[in-house]
């Protein structure tokens, strides 16, 4: 209730409203009125609000095992909830949360539980000191064994045998003291959960109803931590339609599965599970029993041999119809319900923009935070401790466009506001709070202090007492992020920590206590938390930075699918085939327009794919060109223009060689743009070094275009190409203007560097000079002899009019 007014507090009143502005929210030491964000609004389609670092990126590894009972698998806590360092159940944090979900069409038939602990050594030899829950019911206690029961790493093991009723979709795991701690003990009992505790599991496929509503399910789980496999039936040697439908039905999978990973297969029978037969009325799978084709047809239905196993029909009686049964099914333009549908129209789509992928952050105008990271984790009240400290460092993963151009002057404003709550006046603890900002965990751009002066403290006691409400004070900051700290990564992050002061286990332990014993009721302000809340309308803003890309680049196509994915519908991309492609080729082509789908997050629908005697009417996109150096003409026409010397071809003889450069021609080279790596024509790759290459190179079909080569010395070698871009350890060396793979292991793929001979995107026309200039020395020198003799010839040019003048009013 609000206290009545007398004299001595209104005149307080007034004094804190005259002398608060000095005290409000600044800038960098200068006073400044907070305002609403004046920023548009967010998109349709946000970015997904977090995204997988590079180095956890790709599909979680955990053992799965076939038995009489079911498909086995063993979740370990490191991948499940990504708890990679010990989790520690302590006082003043008496629980500890791992949140996992299951795959909707599986059921569990049996769950058990390892746990891996570590107590503290006054812990030891104690009865029913921890319980577990599931989904908040508790299944099981646990007794801590004495000091003879530990290994010699100080940890012990015990196993929980769990009811799978208790399983859902979405699932909690909690380890918690069976009873809160004594606070004032002078120990402090603590117990690490190991993340190499697993949860086991026996699973066995639930039935699914004939309906369409139900896909993507079983094909794909949004839940199901692994890799997403799909298998695509076709007829042995499928026509144009039926590969360029298969295409967009690979990237398709590969945008839903994201950092997941796709791995999508094709064969000409139906396999021992799920499966999509793709087939028109002229290219039908043999021994394949179809459905009626009455047009663009779509059929979900079950398994002819295996019960439980669902096949999806995409059909049509030409490719035409083939294609748009595929796009109704990328654009979930199905019906609701039904085992079968036929599609005779589609709504038209409009056109996308480059650089709009959803996977990309936005480059064309303000981003806010809460786009990037959900509103509830931009706050932080001081109950994870982190190095026995009240401090918490939220990252804000962005996935930019690998053409931002990072060079010199460019900046990106951030607008960061915040409001932070000191901890209550009855606190005798002196105040500290700071925040601190930094970009990729590189030295700070941002240090402030967010505590307030002892006089500002007063003054803030003395309104709360007058208006009975929560201190909050508000923070804005501009900052000026450096483009160049980008680099040409892909993956970047605004690292944001929030120090609350050093970390109080005591204090933090009856504040659960009381929180605990308040049943719901509001806790004692006494032992309240100060917080720091981040305004989910702060925004980066990149729309300033020019795009433009030095080309090849091998390291954009691989972590992001540049330039292919600039237009995230692949409007201007197109994937080339041999006139006859094997098995083998076609799955590398699925292998690649998957990954083209998980670096834009959207479905290729406008994918061209097409055999090498099509490839004129495709001679103005981006191009992927798949073969091996046996069966792929293009390699043999565009050797030239190809960064190397020799195809990896397991005999000699049968490709031509480019001529060796002369000397004198590299140094003249040189001597016009400065060169960074030695030519790649004098290498050789051959089939005993590198099995397979990936190389990058400028399209002969159009300057500026861009074509990226999967070449395997056989059809079979490409596997390795498509696996290496699957897995993060080799994606991460795939570089330069080419990258050998010679085996499975990373140390397998090599990377080979040359200097850049062409560009994608557009500069300012003074940036762009500066840029050429800054690698053609004689340009340069050329350009500042050129500046020098007409300014000589300027100034000449004035001191001979002067000189005229001068004579002319000159006695003689």
């Amino acid at each position: 209730m609000r206290r009545p007014l007398n004299l001595k507090a209104a005149l307080a009143a007034a004094t804190l409203c005259l002398l608060a502005p000095a005290w409000s929210g600044q800038t960098r030491g200068t006073p400044e009125r907070i305002e609403p964000a004046r920023t548009a609004a967010p998109p349709e389609n946000p970015v997904p609000p977090t995204l997988p670092p590079p180095e956890t990126a790709g599909a979680l590894k955990f053992d799965v095992r076939r038995s009489a009972e079911g498909r086995e698998l063993t979740l370990p806590f490191s991948q499940i909830g990504q708890v990679h360092h010990p989790h520690e159940v302590r006082r003043g944090q008496f629980r500890q949360r791992l949140h996992f979900e299951l795959r909707t069409d599986e059921l569990v038939r049996r769950a058990t539980l390892t746990l891996m602990l570590a107590p503290s050594p006054d812990l030891l030899g104690r009865n029913d000191l921890l319980v577990v829950k599931l989904n908040s019911e508790t299944v099981g206690r646990i007794a801590v064994p004495p000091a003879s029961g530990l290994d010699r790493s100080g940890q012990f093991s015990t196993r929980l045998e769990l009811d799978p009723k208790l399983l859902t979709d979405s699932n909690e795991l909690t380890v918690q003291f069976a009873a809160p701690p004594q606070c004032d003990s002078a120990q402090f009992p603590r117990v690490s959960v190991n993340g190499h505790s697993s949860l086991q599991l026996t699973v066995q496929p639930l039935p699914l109803a004939n309906d369409l509503s139900v896909l993507p399910a079983p094909f794909f789980d949004r839940r199901d931590p692994g890799q997403t496999e799909v298998t695509l039936v076709t007829s042995d040697r499928p026509d144009g339609s039926t590969l360029q439908a298969a295409g967009q039905l690979a990237s398709w999978f590969g945008a839903l599965a994201g950092h997941r990973g796709a791995r999508i297969r094709s064969r000409a029978d139906l396999p021992a599970g799920h499966a999509i037969v793709l087939a028109t009325a002229q290219d039908r799978p043999a021994g394949v029993s179809l459905p009626p084709i009455t047009g663009a047809t779509v059929v979900l239905g079950s398994h002819p041999s295996r019960p439980g196993a669902k096949v999806l029909y995409l059909l049509g009686r030409d490719g035409t119809e083939l294609r748009r049964a595929v796009e109704a099914l990328v654009r979930a333009q199905l019906p609701a319900q039904g085992s079968s549908a036929v599609i005779d129209t589609l709504p038209e789509v409009a056109p996308r923009q480059p650089h709009d992928a959803l996977r990309w952050t936005g480059t064309h105008r303000p981003v806010r935070f809460d786009e990037l990271v959900p509103q509830e984790r931009l706050g932080f009240s001081g109950t994870l401790p982190d190095s026995m400290h009240n401090s918490m460092t939220m990252s804000l993963q962005m996935r930019l466009p690998p053409d931002l151009f990072p060079w010199r002057e460019r900046v990106v404003p951030v607008d960061l506001r915040l409001t932070h709550s000191p901890r209550p006046f009855s606190d005798p603890r002196p105040e500290q709070a700071s925040i601190e900002l930094r970009l990729n965990n590189e030295e700070p751009l941002l240090a402030e202090n967010l505590a307030a002066g002892q006089p500002r403290r007063w003054l803030e006691q003395l309104w709360q007492q007058i208006d009975d409400k929560e201190v909050k004070r508000e923070h804005r900051h501009r900052i000026r992020l450096p483009v160049e700290s980008l680099g040409t990564r892909s993956y970047n992050a605004v690292n944001i920590r929030i120090d609350h002061g050093p970390f109080d286990e005591r204090a933090q332990c009856l504040r659960e206590a009381q929180a605990e014993n308040s049943q719901g009721g509001r806790p004692d302000e006494a032992w309240s938390l100060p917080s720091t809340v981040i305004d989910g309308s702060s925004t980066i803003d990149f729309s300033d930075v020019p795009h433009y890309l030095p080309m090849p680049d091998l390291a954009a196509f691989a972590n992001a699918g540049f330039p292919f994915t600039r237009m995230a519908d692949l409007s201007e991309t197109a994937i080339v085939l041999p006139d006859l492609p094997m098995r083998e080729e076609i799955d590398a082509m699925l292998g690649v327009a998957s990954r083209l789908g998980e670096g834009s997050g959207v479905a290729g629908r406008l994918l061209e794919v097409v055999r090498v005697r099509e490839i004129d009417r495709v001679a103005q996109r981006e191009l992927v060109v798949i073969g091996s150096a046996g069966s792929q003409p293009l390699f043999t026409e565009w050797v030239r223009a190809m960064p190397f010397r020799d195809l990896p071809v397991a005999g000699s003889g049968d490709l031509p060689e480019t001529q060796e450069v002369p000397f004198w021609q590299r140094w003249l080279h040189g001597l016009w743009q400065r060169p960074k790596f030695p030519p790649l024509p004098q290498q050789t790759f051959r089939s005993v070094e590198a099995p397979a290459v990936i190389a990058g190179f400028e399209s002969p079909l159009r300057a500026g275009r861009s074509v990226v080569a999967l070449i395997g010395a056989t059809a079979a070698d490409l596997e390795l190409l498509t696996d290496a871009l699957a897995d993060a350890e080799r994606l991460r060396r795939i570089h330069g203007h080419l990258s050998s793979v010679r085996d499975e292991t990373p140390e397998g793929v090599r990377p080979w560097y040359a200097d850049p001979t062409y560009g994608s995107g557009e500069l300012p026309w003074l940036t762009r000079l500066r840029w050429e200039l800054s690698n053609k020395p004689v340009l340069l020198w050329l350009v500042l002899f050129g500046a020098i003799l007409a300014l000589s010839l300027i100034t000449f040019v004035l001191l001979q009019r002067h000189a005229i003048r001068r004579r002319a009013g000159s006695p003689l």
